[in-house]
């Protein structure tokens, strides 16, 4: 194939809004006392040929598909590129106003949403405008000390998030962790680092009870390696990582060092210095790296309403109780409303490495599964890209229960849904794969 030039912008656009919002992430309402750090979107433009498609992550706990398609259609007004080649990432931070209720509690205001929506437009524009030709590069570094399961399986069978050593009838934890940390970045022709994408599978939710306005540990991160490279701008994206978090649980750690005020500055120090040691050890960039994009929407339904036997029974008490009985309530127009079924995915070739996104809080042994079907080079998973449908437990933890298993519009999918994720990303990878 022909060299053709390859070209990146990137963009960072702050959107921290007023104090006094409600806060997104807890079963409780919270309402913001004070601001910790900035709330931005950060963006990252690519274009080969006469493709050309923008990445835009936001601190949000999450994003829904009309909030998504909405923005999508004004960028593809603006700038007459297709709707679908803009890409729109939630990091799942806890600490920030939510753009729509979901447990109900939470009042979105509208400004806000209006705002985000903006600044995500703008990040989206600027990124347009610095693209500039650029060389690429890739490399995995490795966590040891970061994003532990967070489910425990104790004796009888039975599986509970933020379960631990310590607790009678503990049998282990139930799942793996996924330790690489993809790292990409750019060079302009002056050799200049202007923008670095990095990638990782845990709840960035070091503070997640917490009242204050705060990106949480991606913000450290960004901050980090954009003083360190000079102002480079810093795309943060969170892997599959519904099973995942900031917490030692076997053996177990009651002292917490990955969490609080405490925590969120060491995770962002520990994973940023990883990034920074990876970069500096990619010497070679990619030679004649290709830019395609394959993209498809699957229509999974969701599962069944649970028989009180089920070990998927939700359990919920207080707040929680009254979510999920009104989520039993609501289930059946729920199970017939189409746009609730859609699961987005994209896979996006960048050279040597490639990026698979969907809208789902995906396990990881999903992400990981991904991974081991992808002949890329690096390998990036992006959760909550796209749109909203929830948690998307395996098979095992099905049997085991647990919040994450239990139904409401936080869990909503059938319950094959993971593996029609890894298929149709499956499919989506082939497309790609001649050109690795």
């Amino acid at each position: 194939m022909s060299k053709s030039t390859f070209e990146a912008g990137f963009a960072s656009v702050e959107y921290t809004p007023q104090l006094g919002l409600n806060l997104q992430g807890q079963m409780s309402p919270r309402v913001a006392t004070e601001v910790r750090d900035p709330l931005s979107a950060n963006a990252m433009a690519l274009r080969q040929d006469d493709l050309t498609t923008v990445l835009v992550t936001l601190d949000l706990c999450m994003a829904h598909e009309d909030f998504v398609r909405e923005t999508q259609l004004l960028f593809e007004k603006q700038h007459n590129i297709p709707a679908a080649h803009l890409l729109i990432h939630a990091t799942h931070t806890h600490v920030a106003p939510s753009v729509h209720d979901l447990i109900g509690e939470n009042e979105t205001s509208p400004q806000y949403v209006a705002r985000i929506q903006e600044k995500l437009l703008e990040a989206a524009a600027t990124a347009i405008k610095n693209l500039e030709p650029v060389q690429l590069f890739a490399s995995c570094g490795h966590m040891e000390m970061m994003g532990w399961n967070r489910r425990a399986v104790f004796e009888d069978g039975t599986a509970k998030m933020y379960g631990h050593s310590e607790m009678p009838g503990f049998a282990g934890l139930e799942g793996p962790r996924d330790p690489q940390l993809p790292v990409l970045f750019a060079k302009n022709e002056t050799g200049k680092i202007t923008g670095v994408l990095v990638n990782f599978a845990s709840h960035p939710n070091c503070i997640e009870g917490e009242s204050r306005y705060s990106a949480d540990y991606p913000g450290e991160v960004r901050r980090l390696i954009s003083n360190t490279l000079d102002g480079a701008k810093v795309l943060y994206l969170t892997g599959a990582a519904a099973n995942t978090a900031p917490s030692i649980l076997d053996p177990f750690d009651s002292s917490h060092p990955w969490r609080g005020e405490e925590g969120l500055i060491r995770s962002g120090r520990y994973l940023a210095g990883e990034a920074l040691k990876t970069i500096a050890e990619t010497i070679a960039p990619m030679g004649n790296p290709q830019l395609k994009l394959q993209q498809t929407t699957l229509q999974i339904p969701l599962k069944p309403w649970p028989k009180e036997s089920d070990p998927w029974y939700p359990q919920g008490r207080g707040a929680a109780e009254i979510y999920y009985e009104r989520s039993k309530n609501e289930w059946p127009t729920l199970s017939q409303t189409p746009s609730l079924n859609r699961v987005n995915l994209n896979v996006l070739q960048m050279g040597d490495a490639i990026l698979c996104t969907n809208p789902a809080e995906l396990f990881v042994e999903y992400g990981l599964e991904i991974k081991k079907l992808s002949s890329a080079k690096v390998t990036f998973i992006s959760e909550l890209t796209d749109g909203y449908v929830g948690y998307v437990p395996t098979a095992k933890a099905y049997r085991g229960g647990g919040y994450e298993t239990w139904p409401a519009p936080s869990s909503r999918l059938a319950q094959d849904a993971g593996d029609q994720i890894v298929e149709g990303t499956k499919v989506l990878i082939e497309k790609l794969r001649t050109s690795f």
